[in-house]
Formats: structure tokens, C-alpha cells, sequence
């Protein structure tokens, strides 16, 4: 068997290094990977300790490290120098993710012709090469839309894409490495392909085969890379500006990405999946969004076909792997089942439950009977009853459910990104404790914000205090010298929030509910010791007194305090919950349970059942129903919190809301 060896260079980017990684090992075949070899450029602490978690937990990683930052071409060919053996050679940017098959597909085009000594892929980002990802799409079923109509097809590439492209050891032999007179990067890989030429060899772009990929996730910025780029188009052109000249001729006659798309027909492009999510609103501070994105990305890169539907398109930073779908297109799918993932929206999915004539599945993250201080206790509750089939993410929840308004629900374990959390943090004493306040009645955040001014009265010892915040205009109280407060304005990025757990030794979540507390879970994960309220869902991970410390008293902050100074001044006992810690991190990585998800959502044939409502009920599915669908619901949600200013205020408060309503909306 033909072996291939992966070269990953690297420069900081540690949540997209997570997912290229994982798509690689679920994506091939690991037979004909000799080795997968990660060449670290000097990044920052968050991505050497994802590198360490990554090689320790994959067999066939090798990790070198750059003593000095060289750029992304000194530090492929630092690859290069170690890979001596394999027959074929694939180079992988880490926020390029591989679908089922890429590899081997790469290497049964080369085999079939010899004189090939390069090959890339299609991707969603690759200069001439890019086919944009038709809507309700993931990267991988347009990968598998290419390979069912494209075959074993090839093209001559005018210009290969560095992103994912295999070159063979033959060819790597003739023609060596890559030239480091590009600098940090850009054009390399072209000059590379027409020395490859030169020398006979051909240069292919495979159209059976399609590729994620983000692009320039690790370079500088944008005025930082038009330099780079200009002066190494120079360079390039004055080398091989006739030669290229002549294949652009040849390539504008033959565009691989013009026979694609005129080959492919508007029934190919219809939307066809297993599964769709309901997202009211995607944007970037609702927890909740977050863990629904990541649950959709993972079943993508295991080839399930799965997406989200949405009302309101925010500003959402980050890692999405699929195009998602305006409620207005839901007419045009052909889905098996919805899911909701709240209760407003749970009425909203019922409509297009009803529409499609498909099961609604309901995936309960909150015990959200107690939102909005429980004024919408039996709206909530109403909404359980509307699903074909419910979900929820710990036991706590199963048991309420069951307990209280004697639902059934199918348990499916909560998890962490654990390669790019988990730390162990070598500090022998506490002296570093994070708070994040979410301006919600329901999280406490008065009650840290007196735990930290009793901290600062009663703690002599030199602290850090991280708070995390979302109200610009909080009032911090004035703490003693002795206490060195860092407060970071949110939302904030998940990779951010890592760099800020992973440096703190005490975690404390004043929260009075918590479906599981996933935050606090992170925080355990990162190296720090929890101090939580009895929020319930946290019981699933901590164990009072053992691995961290659970506060029954939850609204009186002195409890609180006085096992945060215990840990600070207890060595003994810091160490002792921190290898404690220790022993459970990876039954939490939710890459494990991504089967779970898969056989438990995508999998389940829970049929549509046909639910029959009291007079009262229909009343309210119908009133929660306009409330949240249709072109009355922004009017009606602006006149509902205009009436909680007074009135002389209402007209402006209008204005304002009217103008966030619309940076939210398309």
C-alpha cells in the first residue's frame, strides 16, 4: 500500500489545528498515513499545549518545533527534512479540513498517471480553484456531490493551491523544497508547480474531491499581507510570467470550476438532509448557540447530513462549516426531522414540523421553566409537549423533566473541546480566581461582585482577579491594592475565553440555574478548581470536597469566600483537588460523544405523532406562534421591551432597539 505523510505547519489558530486534526484521523484511512507531522512556528502557550494534547492522544503525530519564528515556507520545509520515507507527501494549513476519502482519492489519481507530481482539491476558498458552498450545504456533502458526479475526473491546474496539495516523493526528489525566497508565504507553492513542469512533471486539480477551507487564519494583517502579496507576485512573475501566461490560455478554455457548475443542475443543488437544528437567532453571546454550531460541525466532518435554520443571522464569529438556511428557504428542503433548541423556538419548529410533515425533536440544554423569573413557566412547559421526542444534556435535567412535568428524556452526555482546554496548570498555590458576569438576573452576578469586594477586605496575599463582563456600564466595587483586577468587556471569542481559564487557578459560577454549567466544566478541564452554586446541572461533573466545591447557600457570598481563601491558603489542598482534577478531563472531551449524537439524534426514528391540544393549549401555541414567527414578530418584540421604560422614554428606546433589531438581521 501507498503511503503518505501529512505536513501541518503551524502558527497559533488552535481551534482550527483541533478540527483539521480531527477531520484528518475520521476522514482516512490511518493505513496509508506513514506519519501526520506537526511543525510548530513558534506559537503562542494555547496552541503548544493543543499540540501537546493532540500528540498524546494520536499515535501517529510527530511534533517539531521551530526554535525561531521562520514563516510558513521554512517551516513546510522543515517538514520536508523529516519526511523521507512515504511515497506521497500532503500538505495540510490547518484551517484546511479533508473529507472521507480525500487522501486516498488524491492517491489513486496519482497512481493512474505517473507524471503527475502535484495534485489539489477543490475548496470553498482557493482563488481560481473556489466553489462557493451552496446553501444548506456542508463542505462534505458538496464533497460528496462532486465525487457521485465527477469521478476519478482531473484537470490541468493552472495555478495548485497550497492549502491541500499532495506532491509525490519523486517529484519532491527532482524538484526539492520550497523556495524561501517567497518569504513568509504567498506564491511558493506556484513557483513550486512550474519547476515541477519544467522538469516534466504535471500539475492536476482533481474535481471529484472538496475541501473546507477558511484561509489565512495565521497570517498578519490585511495591509501586512497586500505587501507580501505584491512583492512576491513580482518575483514570481519575473520568473515565470511568459510560462504562465501560456497556461492561463489553456486553463480560461478548460476551467475546471466552469464544467463543474455547468454540469451540475438545479436538482443536484436541492437541499436534501437527515436533520436540521431551529435556531432563533445565530449570534455570537448565546452560550446555547455556541454548543448547537459545534454539535452540527462535528456530525458534518463525520459526513451526517445536517444544518440549521435560522430567523436572525447575527454577528457570529465563530468556526462554521456549513451554509445555514433562512427560515423563508424552508419550503424549498427536503429534511426527515426538525429539532428545536429552546422553547420559543420549539413553537416556531413545530410550524415547520407541521409544514414538512416531519417529527420535531426538541434538545434541551436549560431548565428553562425558570427563565425570565418564571413568566413563561407554562409556556415552557406547553412546549415540552409539542415534540415528537425530547433530548437533554445531564441528568439533572432528565430528572426534572421527568419529575416534574413527567416528560421522558433521552440523555446525551455534555462535552468540552478538551484539545484546546485541558491543561495542567503546574502552579503550586492559588493565586489567580475568574468570575464571569452574564447581566441576567438568574447568574448572580451580584453575588460575585461581593464576593470579590470581600475578598479584597479579607485576603492579604497578592491576587489576580479575572472578571469577564457584559455591561459596559457596570460599576466594579473599589478593592485594595493588594488585588489586581482584569476585567475583559464581552462577548468574547471561545479561543479567548481558553487563554483566560487556562491561567486561572479558582473558577467561581454564582449562577441560581444551570442546565449543566459548561463554563464551569471548562474551567475544571483548563486546570482550575470550580467554586460553583448548587445550580444542579454541575453536579453532573463536580463532586463536593473532592474535586472542587459546590455551595448550597448560593445567594450568601461569604460561603463562597471562605473556600476560595481555604484554597488559597491550603497548599496541600489545592494540589490534592487539582490531581483529583486530573484523573476524570478526558471522560469529558466531546469528541467521544460525538457518536452519541449520531445514534441518538440522526439515527432515531421516533415517528411524527399527532398531538391533541385542549382549547387553552391551541390558544397559546397560537399566540407564542405569532410571537416568533412571521413579519409582525419584530414589531411586536420592540413594543414589548419598549414597555418596560417609561413613557416618556418609549420613542427613543424604539429607535434603539429598531437599530440593533436591524445589525442583527440581514
Amino acid at each position: 500500500m501507498k503511503k503518505c505523510d501529512v505536513i501541518i505547519p503551524i502558527y497559533n489558530s488552535p481551534e482550527w489545528l483541533n478540527l483539521c486534526v480531527y477531520a484528518l484521523i475520521k476522514n482516512t484511512n490511518l493505513d496509508v498515513i506513514n506519519e501526520i507531522i506537526l511543525v510548530d512556528d513558534c506559537s503562542n502557550d494555547l496552541t503548544k499545549n493543543t499540540i501537546k494534547n493532540l500528540s498524546s492522544k494520536y499515535d501517529k503525530i510527530k511534533v517539531i518545533t521551530q526554535k525561531q519564528n521562520g514563516g510558513f515556507i521554512k517551516t513546510v520545509n522543515k517538514g520536508f527534512e523529516y519526511s523521507k520515507k512515504s511515497d506521497y507527501v500532503l500538505l495540510l494549513n490547518t484551517d484546511c479540513l479533508i473529507s472521507k476519502g480525500t487522501i486516498e482519492k488524491m492517491i489513486s489519481h496519482m497512481e493512474k498517471d505517473k507524471k503527475i507530481g502535484l495534485i489539489c482539491p477543490i475548496s470553498s476558498n482557493a482563488a481560481n480553484l473556489s466553489l462557493d458552498l451552496f446553501e444548506g450545504f456542508s463542505y462534505t456533502q458538496m464533497n460528496s456531490l462532486l465525487e457521485q458526479k465527477f469521478s476519478g475526473i482531473n484537470f490541468d491546474a493552472c495555478t495548485v493551491v497550497g492549502n491541500c496539495l499532495m506532491i509525490s516523493r519523486d517529484c519532491i526528489n527532482k524538484v526539492g523544497y520550497l523556495d524561501e525566497a517567497y518569504g513568509m508565504g504567498y506564491g511558493d507553492e506556484t513557483d513550486y508547480q512550474f519547476k515541477a513542469m519544467a522538469k516534466g512533471f504535471k500539475a492536476k486539480v482533481m474535481i471529484d474531491t472538496y475541501v473546507f477551507h477558511k484561509s489565512e487564519v495565521s497570517f498578519g494583517t490585511s495591509k501586512e499581507k497586500q505587501e507580501r502579496l505584491n512583492k512576491n507576485r513580482e518575483l514570481f512573475f519575473s520568473r515565470w510570467g511568459k510560462e504562465y501566461e501560456a497556461e492561463m490560455k489553456k486553463y480560461q478554455k478548460n476551467d475546471p470550476i466552469e464544467y463543474i457548475k455547468n454540469n451540475l443542475t438545479k436538482e443536484d443543488q436541492k437541499i436534501k438532509l437527515d436533520s436540521c437544528f431551529y435556531l432563533n437567532g445565530i449570534v455570537q453571546n448565546a452560550g446555547g448557540v455556541h454548543v448547537v454550531v459545534d454539535i452540527v460541525n462535528y456530525l458534518v466532518i463525520n459526513g451526517v447530513g445536517v444544518n440549521i435554520i435560522y430567523d436572525v443571522y447575527g454577528n457570529y464569529n465563530e468556526i462554521m462549516l456549513f451554509k445555514p438556511i433562512a427560515r423563508s428557504k424552508v419550503k424549498d428542503i427536503k429534511i426527515k426531522k426538525i429539532i428545536s433548541t429552546i422553547y420559543s423556538s420549539t413553537y416556531t419548529a413545530k410550524e415547520i414540523a407541521d409544514e414538512l410533515k416531519i417529527p420535531l425533536y426538541y434538545f434541551i440544554q436549560g431548565y428553562e421553566a425558570y427563565f425570565e423569573n418564571g413568566s413563561i413557566y407554562g409556556i415552557t412547559e406547553l412546549s415540552y409537549k409539542l415534540a415528537d421526542k425530547l433530548f437533554t444534556i445531564s441528568n439533572y435535567l432528565k430528572n426534572e423533566l421527568k419529575n416534574t412535568f413527567n416528560y421522558d428524556a433521552e440523555l446525551i452526555q455534555n462535552g468540552i473541546n478538551y484539545n484546546l482546554l485541558c491543561n495542567q496548570n503546574k502552579n503550586k498555590r492559588a493565586k489567580t480566581i475568574t468570575f464571569i458576569l452574564r447581566n441576567n438576573i438568574m447568574k448572580g452576578d451580584w453575588i460575585a461582585l461581593d464576593i470579590i469586594k470581600k475578598i479584597s477586605n479579607q485576603i492579604k496575599e497578592n491576587i489576580e482577579i479575572n472578571v469577564v463582563y457584559m455591561d459596559e456600564y457596570i460599576s466594579f466595587p473599589l478593592l485594595n491594592n493588594n488585588i489586581k483586577l482584569n476585567k475583559y468587556l464581552g462577548p468574547l471569542s471561545r479561543v479567548k475565553i481558553a487563554e483566560i481559564l487556562q491561567k486561572t487557578d479558582i473558577y467561581v459560577d454564582c449562577s441560581l440555574s444551570e442546565g449543566y454549567g459548561l463554563t464551569g466544566l471548562e474551567a475544571l478541564v483548563a486546570g482550575a478548581i470550580p467554586i460553583l452554586s448548587n445550580s444542579k446541572g454541575i453536579n453532573d461533573y463536580v463532586r463536593n470536597g473532592l474535586n472542587g466545591f459546590i455551595i448550597d447557600e448560593v445567594n450568601d457570598s461569604n460561603k463562597y469566600v471562605e473556600k476560595i481563601i481555604n484554597i488559597i491558603q491550603n497548599e496541600k489542598l489545592f494540589i490534592k483537588l487539582k490531581n483529583e482534577n486530573e484523573k476524570q478531563k478526558k471522560s469529558y472531551d466531546f469528541e467521544s460523544n460525538v457518536d452519541n449524537y449520531i445514534n441518538k439524534i440522526v439515527k432515531n426514528s421516533a415517528k411524527r405523532t399527532k398531538k391533541i391540544f385542549n382549547e387553552n393549549e391551541k390558544n397559546i401555541i397560537k399566540s407564542m406562534t405569532k410571537t416568533f414567527v412571521g413579519q409582525n414578530a419584530k414589531k411586536r418584540k420592540i413594543n414589548y421591551i419598549a414597555k418596560l421604560f417609561p413613557k416618556s422614554f418609549k420613542r427613543k428606546v424604539k429607535k434603539i432597539i429598531t437599530s440593533l433589531y436591524n445589525s442583527y438581521s440581514h
